[in-house]
């Protein structure tokens, strides 16, 4: 890869029900992570964008210290190229 990557994860979260707002509010406000779907059973669905693979963890624990977070666990990640995508994006 050439240029500047993007590491692209996802992770799902679990959550004590009764801390879920609190818990999005934290992350969102932080910009930790994207939240594109919650559980009132206490799940989330995060997504991270980050220049290195160091940022994501960071993120991740930052996510897993926060109080009412059980565990969270990483479902995907990937690198790519950003110039790249941007080409692929462009008519």
């Amino acid at each position: 890869m050439s240029g500047t990557d993007l590491h692209i994860a996802s992770c799902v979260a679990f959550v004590r029900p009764e801390d879920l707002d609190n818990v999005c509010r934290a992350i969102t406000a932080t910009k930790m992570a994207e939240i594109p779907r919650t559980d009132p059973a206490g799940k989330l669905v995060l997504l991270f964008e980050a220049s290195t693979a160091a940022s994501v963890l960071d993120r991740i624990d930052a996510i897993r210290a926060l109080p009412g977070v059980h565990a969270v666990h990483l479902a995907y990640q990937h690198i790519e190229d950003e110039a790249a995508l941007q080409e692929e994006q462009t008519p």
